[in-house]
């Protein structure tokens, strides 16, 4: 199914390369179905009359359904195969969007969400499984930091498309556009990608002993070995404050700068830009930062960007002008996705080939546990409040959490 010989001919150009440009550009268009909701909520508050905890709830029933699919759909990647499993999951978010573009109830958008949350579970756990099939050890932290710029890249798209469609055709119709994106990469990507570099279920990099490996898995229940795990534990608590952080800015930044600047919904959309695009810098740099900088240890540079973090949102709690509050956001950024995907490339270093699909999902799961949180909390911390500054200092202490329990986490490769 894969085309080797119409690329094996350039020297430059590897397979593995084109399969890291096709996943990249579906988790992309899962973007676009994601974060489509964020510029439409002071539409859809003002349209259905809900508040911001109902709001917050929509997120948290999303990020509920995602979270408890995480370890399923990785531990599915790692029997089934990451392809048919990413697949599956496109298919059901896009129906999903479908069905929230037809809501005119907060149960109905409730139901959707929760769907849409389900089928965004496919994606993430089993792409990290096919880099760690396509990829050897020694570039793994750069194509994990390569791949994760496609969300910095379509949160943007999301924002500008949704709040464009918004304003102009009424919040429903950022629902029922980007299904039809995700449908027609996804029959591209079915097509031509392949799990394993040569179409079976054997790796092409071998990166640990066979020891270890039959040592850490054998007939072990997978989950009960990850909860036994005390480094992956820790990665997956630091994960979690983080994806907290990550995705109580992605959901609410819109309806910050909206409210509190009176700014429009399309020029707050635009702005809120600034966050993900410092990840196109930041991804890359952190993966070349971890790989060669580091020598392949991710720890240094976890502790660095979360100590950054601290900093940069106990300051946001304290900007009353819009140029130092963006430029404060534009940091949380890009140390935010400086290490995010290096949490990732830690999971793999920590565990053997065959639980790739299974230990991203676990990670996966533990963080969105976090996102879960930030959407509710952080909007009834507005309601009550009646200001955002709370909510930032909620993601200050969540930083602080994430430093300690990083520096439990025991690396294997020597410091």
């Amino acid at each position: 199914m894969f085309p080797t010989q119409l690329i094996t001919s350039k020297r430059w150009w590897q397979p593995r390369y084109t399969v890291l440009a096709l996943i990249w550009l579906v988790y992309g268009c899962f973007y676009l179905n994601r974060l489509n909701f964020a510029p439409v909520i002071p539409l859809i508050i003002e349209d259905l009359k809900i508040s911001h905890a109902q709001i917050g709830l929509i997120s948290t029933f999303f990020f509920a359904l995602y979270a408890a699919a995480q370890f399923p759909a990785g531990y599915l990647s790692d029997i089934l195969g990451p392809k048919k499993i990413i697949t599956l999951g496109g298919f059901i978010s896009a129906l999903a969007n479908l069905l929230f573009s037809a809501g005119a109830s907060f149960f109905h958008l409730v139901g959707a969400q929760s769907l849409n949350g389900l089928g965004q579970a496919g994606c993430w756990g089993p792409s990290v499984k096919l880099v760690n099939n396509w990829f050897p050890e020694t570039e793994r932290g750069r194509a994990l930091g390569i791949y994760a710029t496609c969300a910095c890249i379509f949160t943007v798209l999301a924002y500008a498309l949704a709040g464009y469609l918004g304003k102009t055709f009424g919040w429903r119709a950022a629902f029922w556009t980007v299904p039809i994106i995700l449908l027609s990469v996804l029959l591209v990507y079915w097509v031509v990608v392949d799990d394993y570099p040569d179409r079976n279920s054997l790796r092409s990099f071998r990166s640990r002993p066979p020891e270890q490996d039959e040592r850490s898995s054998g007939n072990r229940n997978k989950l009960i070995f990850m909860l036994s795990h005390k480094d992956v534990r820790m990665a997956s608590i630091g994960f979690s404050c983080l994806s907290y952080i990550r995705y109580g800015i992605l959901v609410w930044l819109p309806a910050y700068l909206y409210e509190s600047y009176g700014l429009s919904v399309v020029t707050a959309s635009l702005l809120a830009a600034v966050y993900p695009l410092a990840g196109l810098v930041a991804s890359p740099v952190g993966g070349y930062l971890s790989d060669v900088a580091f020598g392949g240890r991710r720890k240094p540079l976890l502790l660095i960007a979360l100590s950054f973090i601290l900093l940069s949102t106990i300051s946001l709690a304290r900007a009353d002008r819009l140029e130092w509050a963006m430029i404060l956001i534009g940091g949380v950024g890009f140390f935010e996705q400086l290490i995010a995907p290096q949490f990732f490339a830690l999971e793999l270093d920590l565990l053997p080939p065959e639980l790739a699909g299974t230990g991203a999902g676990f990670l996966e799961a533990g963080g969105h546990l976090g996102s879960m949180c930030a959407m509710f909390f952080s909007g009834l911390l507005v309601d009550v409040f009646g200001s955002y500054n709370p909510v930032f200092l909620v993601f200050a202490n969540l930083a602080a959490a994430g430093i300690a329990v990083v520096l439990f986490v025991h690396e294997s490769k020597p410091c």
